[in-house]
Parts: structure tokens; sequence; C-alpha cells
């Protein structure tokens, strides 16, 4: 049974597929293509289709089942040629592919109008969803910016970057935070100068490792040359460095801006330019150029003084002290604003020896720690620069500074030598979180000597991955 009734499904589905080809055939052709009417439209009978005419033998293989001779039916063309009459209530009849009307010019027109009407409507809600996922992104880029702390104070950071999109790319809070509020550049570029000095970093690991044997403690001055060549380069990118008394500083500028912040400095009268003021600003200098040293950068900040208030010239205090240390401070003049002399020198907290001194049968403190001097003088918190030229103590006076229970920002020494625990300065100077932005070597002196320049940074800039 199963196998008949495929047969007839075949035989109904090739019957049909004869009956459309042969009534396209059989449509007269006309000057003026007119559809066909009730007068030429013929049935699809297989009567029509004998043996006699030529069209009938050359369509029939199709249906694979000829006609016989006489123009009789087969059975399985007469069964689907009853349904149809069955389904039409009468004899089956093909209707023209279009009506007149349908084929008229104003037929035409309207199906154009609607066709390019579904094709803007389509653009317009491919547009619109764009919109809607553009939106949505926003959306939730800003919830997760507001989250992540990413764009300033809760303002900025939310409501903010609504207003003003581009301040994503002009963000600087994640340089902000890796200073300790002493950068303040974009992000993208901050990330550029973070991956630079890690990539620094990384190289240095390697050197070390592989020049360690230059620091024997028998021969390290012998190879110091060799050993000096590859290591402790400098790490960071300061952009805005400034040479000052033979040291450089990284953008002093900004320490003079940033301590008159903080000091909240007013105008004074000119009769009491000697008045004392909280500074927030303080400069520690000792040995080398000192006096080099203390005159420029009292220039300097009196330059910028007077770019920033050029309406208050000469009567705005000066936001930072110039505290210099020199046993023999008889050489040092102190008459000018924000100069101060004091007549002792720095030692090593290990080296007590170097403390005392005795002229004239009288015994004298030549030499303090730095913690002893910033606690006498009342500076915590406020030393922003240390120039060092202390002659070797710089091996073991790096200690005290790392021990200080408030970081000081820039940390400027000459080192002297090259002594067989060289690298342990530096890399405890590293693990404090202090970068290295400068590094020269002096022309002029016995054996190796070099002038670094160390900066502060917080912990957060050594996380490679923010």
């Amino acid at each position: 049974p199963s196998r008949e009734i495929a047969s007839h499904s075949a035989d109904s589905a090739s019957s049909s597929c004869d009956c459309i080809i042969r009534s396209i055939f059989s449509m007269p052709l006309s000057s003026q293509h007119k559809p066909l009417t009730s007068v030429n439209r013929q049935p699809c009978a297989h009567s029509r289709y004998s043996t006699n005419n030529p069209l009938a033998r050359i369509m029939s293989p199709i249906s694979g089942k000829l006609d016989s001779d006489d123009g009789s039916v087969s059975s399985a063309n007469a069964v689907l040629l009853k349904r149809t009459a069955d389904f039409n209530g009468s004899s089956a009849h093909y209707r023209p592919r279009y009506s007149a009307e349908e084929s008229s010019d104003t037929a035409y027109e309207k199906d154009r109008r609607h066709r390019l009407w579904m094709q803007r409507r389509t653009q317009a809600l491919r547009i619109l969803s764009l919109v809607v996922f553009i939106f949505v992104a926003g959306v939730f880029t800003r919830v997760y910016l507001f989250f992540a702390g990413i764009g300033g104070d809760s303002d900025t950071r939310f409501w903010g970057l609504w207003k003003n999109p581009i301040s994503l790319i002009k963000q600087t809070n994640r340089a902000i935070t890796d200073s300790n509020g002493f950068f303040d550049v974009p992000d993208y570029e901050w990330k550029k100068i973070k991956d630079e000095t890690r990539l620094i970093i990384d190289v240095q690991d390697d050197v070390g490792a592989d020049s360690l044997y230059l620091l024997s403690e028998s021969g390290a001055d012998i190879h110091s040359n060799e050993w000096w060549i590859d290591n402790w380069k400098a790490n960071f990118k300061c952009q805005n460095k400034v040479s000052i008394g033979g040291k450089s500083l990284c953008d002093p500028t900004r320490i003079i801006s940033m301590a008159e912040v903080k000091a909240k400095l007013k105008p004074r009268a000119v009769k009491k330019r000697r008045e004392d003021q909280k500074k927030q600003c303080i400069v520690y200098v000792s040995g080398g150029r000192a006096i080099e040293f203390e005159q420029q950068f009292l220039d300097f900040m009196m330059a910028r003084m007077v770019e920033f208030h050029p309406e208050h010239a000469g009567s705005y205090p000066m936001p930072c002290e110039v505290h210099v240390f020199s046993p023999d401070s008889h050489e040092i003049p102190d008459s000018r604003e924000g100069l101060f002399v004091h007549k002792w020198g720095f030692r090593p907290s290990n080296k007590e020896s170097m403390g005392l001194s005795t002229k004239n049968d009288a015994t004298t403190i030549a030499f303090k720690t730095l913690e002893e001097t910033i606690t006498e003088l009342g500076h915590s918190g406020k030393v922003s620069i240390l120039a060092l030229d202390c002659e070797s103590c710089e091996w073991d006076i790096y200690q005290d500074i790392l021990a200080l229970d408030e970081p000081i920002h820039q940390v400027l020494m000459q080192m002297h030598g090259t002594p067989y625990i060289a690298n342990d300065l530096f890399k405890a100077m590293q693990e404090g979180g202090y970068v290295i932005f400068n590094r020269v070597k002096e022309s002029s002196g016995q054996g190796e000597v070099y002038d670094y320049s160390w900066l502060k940074m917080a912990p957060s800039f050594f996380n490679w991955k923010i």
C-alpha cells in the first residue's frame, strides 16, 4: 500500500509540472502582450496533448508517462484532473498570470512606491538598531567606569562623561594616583610611560644577574667601568626635566605650584619679607656644589612666582625653603629669603663615629642623621628634595632615606666608586618605590662618579596590570 501511495504522489507532482509548463507554451503571443482571456485560455486537459501535437511529444517525457496515440489519459493523470475539478467546482482552468488591472501603469507605480517605502523602512530600522546598540553600550561603559573609580569625583565620573565623552581620553586619574598627585598627564600616555619602565626594569633584572660576577668583593673597583655601562640606567621618562646647579630635577615648576597650593600663601607687605610662614616644600642640600644649587634653585623659584603672580611681583612669599647643611657653613651666605644654613652635615645612622668633631679642645656635633635633622627642624612630611653629595656615604645613608616615616619625593645623589654592595642600594631604592629618571656620568673627579636622580612613586605604579 505504501508503495502505491508513493507512486500516486509522484504521478500527481509530475502531472502538475506538465500542466504548468504546457500552459506557458500554449499562451498565444500578441503585439500588445494582453493577458489571456476566456476565449484563448485553454484548459490543462491531456486530450490536447495527443501525439498529433508536436509539443506534446516534447513535453510528455518530463512526467515519465506518454499519452497514448488515441489521446487517452493515464489513470494517474485522470485522478489529478478529477481532484482539481472538485477543488475548483468546475473543470480545471488556469488563471492568467496578471489581470488587466494588475498590469497597468498605475499598479506598477503603486508597487514601485511600496517597494521603495519598504526599502527605506528597512534602512531606518537598521540605523535605529545601531543607535540603540551604541546607547546601551555607552550606558554599560559609563556604569563600569563609575564603579571602577575612573574619571575623578562622582560628578565627573558619571554625569560629566555624558556631557563631554572626550574626557575619557583626557582622564588623568591613573597618573595622579600612581605619582602621589605629582603628574597630571592623560591615562593613555601614562600607560605608555609605565610600559617603558616595566620593560627597562625587566631588562635590568636579566643584566644584573649576568653581570653579578663583576661585583666580587675583591674586584669590584677593578671592573667598575664594565658594570656601570650595563647596569641601572634611567628607567623612567620625566618630560619636564630641568638641570639646576648640576643636578637634574623632575618638573620643579610642578613642585613649586603644589607647594603654593598646600601652603595657601597670600601676598604680603615687602617690609615683612622675612616673615615666617608655614612652608610645605623643604629642600635639603648637603655637600658638593651646594652653593651653586641653592642659588640657582632660589632664582628659578623666584622667576616662577613672578610668572604665576605678575601683579604681586616682589611681594609674594616663596613657597619653598632651601636648607643647606655644611660643617663649614661660613662659606655659604644666608642673606637670601628662603635660605637657611645649618652647621652640620649628614651621616649614616650605622656610623656614630662620624657624629663628633674636636676643634680647639672643644667637642661639637659635626654630623647628624637625616631623621635627627628632620625631627629637630620640624620638617616631617615636608621634605620634597634631598640633594646629597657626601663622598661615598651614600652607600650607607640610603637606608636612612628609606626608613623615614614620610618619604622624600625626589632624591639626588652622587655615587662614588663601585662597592660590591652596589646592587643592594639600587634594588632597595626600587623596592622602596623610587624610579630613576636621570643618570649622568661626571667628567671630573677620579674613578667612577655618577649623578643619579630618583622619583618616589605610589605602590600602584608598579602594578603593571593596571
